[in-house]
Formats: structure tokens, sequence, C-alpha cells
């Protein structure tokens, strides 16, 4: 199995292009609420907005030319969801984590993501799924050494999806908290070393050889591990890592 991933090449994938050009299908299919909501969290997956930071209407109205009326219900919406916080006077935010919403978020997530991996494990000799966790793995390593935290970012959201898809269990899907993952990945980007990339890396491997593998028991602890891991590490975190809106009452 070692041999297996090492031997997949690290150049960008096809398939990348196939998945923006489907994204792109269904955003022209989107009323204008859904258009900027999806848009919004685009932005924040890119890091366009970060946490902490006010979004004005009028200026989202311009970038996406659309009126008020969708600008505010994706606002709501969004809120609704957990990703911004509306304020009285002071407008919309996007929301930052408070130290303890970012653990009790990982606990569940650690659960969730160990259960994902463990059915994954048991569908990969099923058609072409390790054919698709094969590619996943090759376009997240891609993004390694492209260096750019976008395109990481989108990457191992593709991961984690391929995952997911593979698992086959819909409701396992409606339960992640996709918006809560959305936020901890981009609040916390400017506390990630070299070195912890690295390590993410490592285990990134080890739970694509375990998937790959067929082994559902095994896949499970490694992939739960990952998670309590990156828990443990964002809990050393200082204070500054987990800033405070004031005046959302």
């Amino acid at each position: 199995m070692e041999r297996e991933i090492e031997s997949i090449a690290v150049k960008p994938a096809p398939a990348s292009r196939a998945r923006a050009e489907v994204e792109a299908a269904e955003r022209a299919s989107m009323t204008s609420p859904d258009r900027v909501v999806d848009s919004i969290l685009r932005a924040i997956r890119a890091g366009v907005y970060v946490p902490g930071q006010r979004l004005i209407e009028a200026d989202l109205t311009r970038d996406y030319q659309v009126s008020r009326g969708p600008v505010r219900e994706a606002l709501k919406r969004l809120a609704a969801e957990g990703v911004l916080t509306l304020t009285r006077h002071r407008g919309a935010y996007v929301r930052s984590l408070s130290r303890a919403e970012v653990r009790d978020s990982l606990m569940v997530l650690e659960v969730l993501v160990g259960l994902m991996a463990k059915l994954a494990a048991k569908a990969i000799h099923q058609g072409d799924n390790a054919e698709r966790m094969r590619a996943a793995y090759k376009r997240l390593l891609a993004s390694q050494q492209d260096g750019g935290t976008a395109a990481f970012l989108d990457e191992r959201r593709s991961f984690y999806d391929t995952i997911l898809q593979i698992g086959g269990n819909h409701e396992l899907q409606r339960m992640l908290p996709l918006t809560q993952i959305h936020l901890l990945r981009m609040q916390f980007q400017a506390y990630i070393t070299p070195r912890d990339r690295q390590k993410q890396f490592a285990e990134y491997k080890t739970i694509t050889e375990t998937i790959l593998s067929g082994d559902g028991i095994r896949s499970e602890k490694v992939a739960a591990l990952h998670l309590r891991r990156t828990r443990l590490s964002l809990m050393r975190l200082p204070d500054e890592a987990f800033p405070v809106l004031r005046g959302s009452d």
C-alpha cells in the first residue's frame, strides 16, 4: 500500500476543472439569495472574508449585482446557519468561533469523520471507489506543492467530500456541520506552521492508505485521531486566536 500511494503523481488533476464546470452550471440555476449565500461561502473558503470581518450591504449589492432584498435574505440565512453574526447596530460579521465552540465542534467532528472513514473503507472495493479515493488524495497532494492556501482548502474539502460520498450515508452528510468546518479552517490558517502542514499531510496519507486497505475499524481510528490531534493543537493556541466580537447583543 505504501508503494501504491507513493506512486501517485502530483500534477494538477483534470477532475478539478470538471468539478469547477459542474459548480458553475449549478450556480447558473440558483436564485439571487442562493447565489449571494454561495458567493459569501466561497469567499470565506478563499480567505477573501475572514472571521471577524464586517460585511457591508452596499458592497455586497455592488459586488454581486443584486438588490438589497436578496442580500438581506442571504445574510439572515447565513446567520441562522452560524456563519455570520448579525448585530443590532453594527451589521453583519463573519463569525469568530470561541475556544469552547472550537473544542465542542471538533469533538463532534472527531466522531462523525471517524464514522465517515469507516464507511468509506467498507465500500472502497465497490465500483470505482478506490480510483476516486486515490484521485482525491492526488489532488490534495498537488495543492501542497502549489503552496496556495485557497487551493489547499478547496482540495481538502474535496478530499473529505470524496470519503463521505464513497461511504454512501446521506444522513451523515446532512449532519456534518459544514459551515463550522469552513470557519474553523479560515480562523486558524495564520497559526499553521510549515511543520504543522507536514504533519497534516502525513496524516492524510495514513487516512488514504487505511481506507484503501478496506480496514473499517482502523480507518475510523486514524481519522478520529487526526481530528483529536487538531483539537488538542488548537486548544494550545493563545487567546488572540479566539477573538470575541463586541456589541453583538
